[in-house]
Formats: structure tokens, C-alpha cells, sequence
């Protein structure tokens, strides 16, 4: 791929991301609009400790939820093991 066609491709990543939250029902609010600077960068270092994920959705411009459920994901995965203390709401059963 050229050097010319790489930030095409970033711009329409970018363009889709956007229609996309658009067709799904409006834009979202973020984390960090949501909760603050403090609080969402809480919960994106306790997303980047625990997601297995090779690229987790661990950004405070993404939606509350979203972070939350891969944090939750990430405990129950790791469950078996000593798990972090910011896990025990997360493995709580309903």
C-alpha cells in the first residue's frame, strides 16, 4: 500500500465510524463526558490491566458501557486467578 493510501484509508475508517454510530442511534456520549476525567481514567487503566484483548476498547472516547463490559469480561476471565480488587463488582451474580 502506498504512503498516499494510508491516511485515505485512516479517513475512511474514520468516515464509517462515524455513519455507523449515526445509523445505530445518534452519536454517543463518551466516558470521559459521561463520567469525567478522573472517573474514566479509572476505568480505562483497570480496562487495560485486566482485557485480553489484543486491541480493547479501553479509551475513555468510547462509551461507559462498552468499557465496563470488557473490564467485566476481562475479571470473569481471570476469575480462576487472584483477580484485582476492582474485579469483586464485576463477579458479583445477579
Amino acid at each position: 500500500m502506498s504512503e498516499v493510501m494510508k491516511p485515505q484509508g485512516a479517513i475512511m475508517r474514520s468516515v464509517l465510524t462515524l455513519v455507523f454510530a449515526l445509523f445505530v442511534g445518534g452519536a454517543q456520549a463518551t466516558c470521559l463526558s459521561e463520567i469525567g476525567a478522573k472517573k474514566s481514567r479509572t476505568l480505562v487503566k483497570q480496562c487495560i490491566t485486566i482485557s485480553p484483548a489484543t486491541h480493547p476498547p479501553c479509551n475513555a472516547q468510547n462509551d461507559c458501557d462498552l468499557i465496563r463490559s470488557e473490564i467485566e469480561r476481562g475479571c470473569r476471565l481471570n476469575a480462576p486467578d487472584p483477580a484485582p480488587k476492582f474485579c469483586a463488582p464485576y463477579l458479583k451474580t445477579n
